[in-house]
């Protein structure tokens, strides 16, 4: 007969209380999701009620430390921040307001001025029109020359380039009727060597002169390739809120978390009042119900705020160097780092950085973009992506642009100033920072 054999071995679960998933649950939220979150919660819970406040300071809690540091500290006095406003254009119609306003000037009938308007409201971005002509024509129930006709009426409006279907298209309509013949047949025919910088190769194609090619390329360069980006967009504004500032002072930093929820919620204590004196259990029972429900999410806002300002702390520590000097000052940081510092987990850091915003002198900046990469080594230490970028562009900048560098060349630039690195990471740091190579950086004359 068969024995049964039971065995006893120590087995290691993980498991997620209630308690916790809300907690992770919050701590991800943005400031404008938890503001959401924390209106339905106040409104569905009879007794609680927001308190509120004129006074700036109340809907933001500060931990009240200041890092200090002697060394290299730069006061607001030095050097004054960048306006955030000062290179925004205001932009009060759209391409779509300003080209309807065209039509409604112009001779149609009643199919063509349809079919422009059409053509008009689904224009992209870039003010380029992207349909098929044969589906569109399909759709309206018309010939396909019916919609060109159209399509040529809309192309015929302000600002020139509108109604493009093609790269080149968009700049050929831009073109005055004046404008050399090379001007036309190298944007027909000659973008792509025109992109890469190959001058002779364009004059060999067109059997113009070298010089012929520039003053032609010089053409071309003066035409916006994206006429419609210059109006207001037609979707809806995304709107950024900062969860965290970073201040300098001539103490140090201070970092403030704001509670963005937008003000102090208290207990309604004539509802409490109100309970205490009815004897039906079940009123009470609810009442309980909601009491409790109240103190815990007052428990979990606290929670998630002390959890954000212990991260925060952390992070801004590391990149001290950042919110002093700016941009280009970052330091090797990983999730793992701030989860030792901190005492965290891994994926509590991350969802406490996830989705958050945080605003210095330098401009307002999504806080796990201060997560930084090593990217190479020098004498001192490593070097930050960030940094790395910075020097491969400053090298850039540097050189004869007549006799432009080579990647493997920028290496040993970068290797006469102690930072190893090899060819291929310039390569994808040179790729990524929208800078051509050797041949489209060479300046003809």
């Amino acid at each position: 007969m068969p024995t049964t054999k039971l065995t006893l071995a120590p087995q290691q679960r993980q498991q997620l209380n209630l308690h916790l998933v809300q907690q992770m649950k919050l701590l991800q939220l943005n400031s404008l999701e938890l503001d959401q979150y924390v209106q339905e919660a106040v409104e569905a819970n009879p007794l609680l009620e927001f308190t509120w406040s004129n006074g700036n300071h109340d809907w933001q809690e500060t931990d009240g430390r200041e890092y200090s540091r002697s060394h290299g500290a730069r006061s607001r006095d030095d050097e004054p921040a960048p306006d955030p406003l000062a290179n925004v254009v205001r932009q009060e119609e759209t391409l779509q307001q300003v080209l309807q306003e065209q039509l409604g000037c112009q001779e149609l009938n009643g199919e063509e001025r349809q079919l422009a308007r059409y053509i008009v409201g689904t224009l992209d971005g870039n003010g380029w029109w992207r349909e098929d002509v044969e589906a569109t024509a399909q759709a309206f129930g018309v010939e396909s020359r019916s919609v060109e006709a159209a399509l040529q009426r809309v192309q015929q409006l302000e600002p020139a380039g509108v109604g493009a279907q093609s790269l080149a298209q968009c700049l050929e309509l831009q073109l005055p009727p004046e404008a050399p013949e090379l001007v036309r047949k190298i944007i027909r025919e000659g973008l792509d060597l025109l992109g890469q910088n190959q001058i002779p190769a364009l004059a060999e194609k067109f059997r113009a002169t070298k010089q012929a090619v520039l003053a032609a390329r010089e053409m071309i360069c003066s035409l916006d390739p994206r006429p419609g980006a210059r109006y207001a967009s037609t979707g809806p504004v995304a709107y950024q809120r900062e969860d965290v500032r970073v201040d300098v002072g001539a103490k140090g930093l201070t970092i403030t978390v704001y509670d963005s929820w937008g003000g102090k919620f208290v207990l309604n204590q004539e509802y409490l009042d109100w309970g205490k004196k009815q004897a039906n259990a079940q009123v009470k029972a609810y009442l309980k119900e909601q009491l409790g429900k109240a103190r815990y999410l007052q428990q979990l806002l606290k929670e998630r705020q002390q959890t954000l300002l212990l991260v925060f702390q952390a992070l801004v520590t590391h990149q001290e160097s950042f919110f002093r000097l700016g941009p280009g000052h970052k330091q090797p940081l990983k999730l793992a780092d701030l989860a030792e510092e901190t005492g965290l987990a891994i994926s509590t850091v991350s969802r406490a950085l996830q989705h958050k915003s945080i605003g210095c002198r330098w401009g307002c900046f999504k806080a796990d973009s201060l997560l930084v990469g090593e990217a190479a080594s020098q004498a001192a230490g490593t070097v930050t992506e960030e940094r790395l970028q910075q020097l491969i562009r400053q090298v850039i900048d540097r050189e004869d642009k007549q006799h432009p560098l080579s990647d493997q060349a920028i290496c040993e630039a970068l290797k006469q100033q102690g930072v190893h690195t090899a060819r291929r990471t310039v390569n994808k740091y040179r790729v990524k920072l929208g800078i051509p190579g050797k041949s489209g950086r060479k300046q003809w004359e």
